[in-house]
């Protein structure tokens, strides 16, 4: 297959060019679970729910998703093609930032407001945040992908959630109540190891080399200071603040390497549901949470329910266990 007239270089914003992926798609007439296949033989890794949110969006997608969606459309030889016209629009859209600020920025509204969107960057502008190497698609999280095996209990392909959906229509136990943290500066410790705290840290594994949540001892757990950010019904972005590379939400991964794992952004988006987490009252202390993302049947716990240090925090199905829940804490500003 070729692309024809479909000519990536003459779109001349984000939107365009994701309009031309969709079309690249129709032509392909290939399904989500299709092109996830097709990656696969490729040698690259494109889960369904990837793919799809490729289309839904109206940003730029990372040059790695890209790559592997164009290939697996069909149009290999076109892939440089796309390549050079998503990064002649990424470099319009994505200016150098300026020097960060060492304040936590309040970027969006409380509850009520009219949160403006920020769009999603691309890999190399997330990276930022961390400047750690690009992850590479490994060998056998290919074989993985390929087997279905680490997929867990992400939303379905073919669910067309709003904006509003997302950020109000999470449909957690407990949820609309208003026994959530008070926000600000805060600190979310394990409730069983209660000396450790969630902070940054790396993938043991060294699977996914970028900067991903762990628990440490509190007493070397920052910077980066945590802080809760109210957003709307009992939702919350959790953001880091770091002295050196700035602000950053967490936000839940959603493909290979790294799957599940909780890793800073440099962007925080009011419709995008894996940096959006519900906190959810336990009972059996009065700052005892479990941590839902958004709009999921998933839990914060902590990897393999470890007690060492330092163990990842990542989304998994939810078990009540002690590693799923959480204490967390004001502490005061400074």
């Amino acid at each position: 297959m070729t692309t024809g007239e479909l000519r990536p270089e003459e779109a001349t914003d984000a939107a365009g060019f994701v309009d031309l992926l969709r079309r690249l798609k129709e032509r392909s007439g290939l399904t989500y679970r299709q092109l996830e296949q097709r990656a696969a033989v490729h040698g690259d890794v494109l889960a369904r729910s990837t793919a799809a949110d490729v289309l839904r969006r109206s940003t730029l997608p990372r040059p790695e998703v890209l790559a592997a969606f164009v290939r697996a459309c069909g149009a290999q030889a076109q892939v440089g093609e796309w390549l050079r016209a998503r990064d002649r629009l990424a470099v319009g859209a994505y200016a150098t930032p300026g020097p960060m600020s060492t304040a936590p920025p309040p970027d969006l509204p409380p509850t009520g407001g009219a949160p403006g969107v920020v769009a999603r960057p691309s890999g190399a502008a997330r990276r930022g945040w961390f400047a750690g190497p690009a992850p590479t698609a490994l060998v056998v999280g290919t074989l993985l992908a390929a087997l279905g095996v680490g997929a867990w209990f992400w939303w379905p392909d073919d669910e067309q959630r709003t904006a509003a959906e997302q950020v109000g229509g999470a449909t957690s136990p407990g949820s609309g109540s208003s026994a959530g943290p008070s926000g600000g500066r805060s600190q979310i410790r394990p409730a069983r190891a209660p000396q450790l705290c969630i902070t940054e840290g790396r993938d043991r594994t060294g699977g996914y080399r970028s900067e991903v949540a762990v628990q440490r001892p509190c007493a070397a757990a920052t910077p980066p200071d945590t802080y809760l950010q109210p957003v709307a019904d009992d939702l919350y972005f959790i953001k880091w603040h770091h002295p050196v590379h700035g602000p950053g939400c967490l936000t839940v991964r959603r493909e290979d390497p790294g799957r599940n794992l909780i890793e800073p952004w440099p962007d925080c988006r009011t419709d995008f549901w894996p940096q959006l987490f519900r906190f959810e009252p336990t009972g059996s202390a009065p700052n005892a949470y479990r941590l839902r993302p958004a709009g999921s049947d998933l839990c914060v716990g902590i990897r393999d329910d470890d007690t060492e240090v330092p163990a990842e925090a990542a989304a998994e199905p939810c078990t009540g266990g002690a590693d799923q829940v959480f204490l967390v804490d004001s502490l005061p500003d400074g």
